[in-house]
């Protein structure tokens, strides 16, 4: 139970392996204490944070939950709904894709925002094991991170242009295990080439920050073409695989001699 020095930390119910640590419970663990009448036997306060994988409608189901049992003026449980980047800033349809939140500038060439990771996030949905966050959510940070910085303080400069990203390279070390808590995406440019508006190149460093400890670094080199430039080379590029491919086929498949088809009696 959380007391007045040590609230419970609430996770999403992906990360229950994370509840082997005192004072952590998923949200469905939560309720079903609240149904075993867990905390109606004193009057302390009762202190809750938020970890990742914790939506608004938990929280709203929570106190729902204290409400019904009489408990919600003990309960100190807030809240902040995150500013998520926009669809077209991460590069994502769905907003439980989204990893990245609150996205702010420090200065000319250092940006930062929270690390946002959605219960129902894709990269959840078929491995997680442990108490740890699979390291394919760091780079796929990093990934969100350097978009949405170049869509919101670059491309942002050019609204009359479209613009279409490529990776040239994105190198990640990972240092220490991130766990479903609070993180901070560190964004760093260290090479900025956006004089020519047709085409912005950058490299930058890209790390995620956890109770004062870096868990990963991604280097990252990339260019924002312009939109109708690139996808005329992607293209052409497509067709020669294509060719490519049918004719790796039609010389590896066997003589073929049409069997003769016989009529129905």
């Amino acid at each position: 139970m959380p007391s007045a020095t040590q609230p419970l930390l609430l996770v999403g119910d992906r990360f229950a392996g994370f509840t082997v640590q005192d004072h952590v419970q998923t949200v469905t663990q939560l309720i079903e204490d609240l149904h075993q009448g867990v905390y109606g036997e004193d009057s302390a306060p009762i202190h809750i944070r938020a970890g990742q994988g914790v939506t608004l409608e938990d929280h709203e189901a929570v106190w729902d939950e204290f409400f019904l049992r009489g408990l919600a003026d003990r309960l100190d449980f807030p809240y902040a709904d995150p500013a998520l980047a926009g669809r077209g800033e991460a590069h994502k349809h769905c907003e439980t894709n989204t990893l990245i939140a609150n996205l702010r500038r420090d200065d000319d060439t250092t940006f930062a925002a929270d690390l946002r990771l959605h219960n129902d996030n894709e990269l959840l949905l078929d491995h997680q094991t442990g108490e740890h966050v699979q390291g394919m959510v760091a780079i796929e940070a990093a990934r969100q991170m350097f978009l949405a910085v170049s869509e919101r303080y670059f491309a942002s400069h050019h609204p009359q242009r479209r613009y279409y990203y490529v990776i040239e390279s994105m190198n990640t070390a990972f240092e220490n295990f991130l766990f479903p808590l609070d993180a901070t995406v560190e964004y760093r440019i260290t090479r900025a080439d956006i004089a020519d508006p047709t085409r912005l190149s950058f490299t930058a460093d890209v790390g995620i920050m956890q109770a004062g400890r870096r868990s990963s670094l991604t280097a990252v080199a990339f260019t924002a073409f312009e939109a109708h430039v690139l996808q005329a080379k992607e293209h052409r590029r497509a067709e020669k695989a294509v060719a490519h491919q049918s004719r790796e086929a039609v010389a590896a498949a066997p003589d073929f001699a049409p069997q003769p088809v016989l009529a129905a009696a």
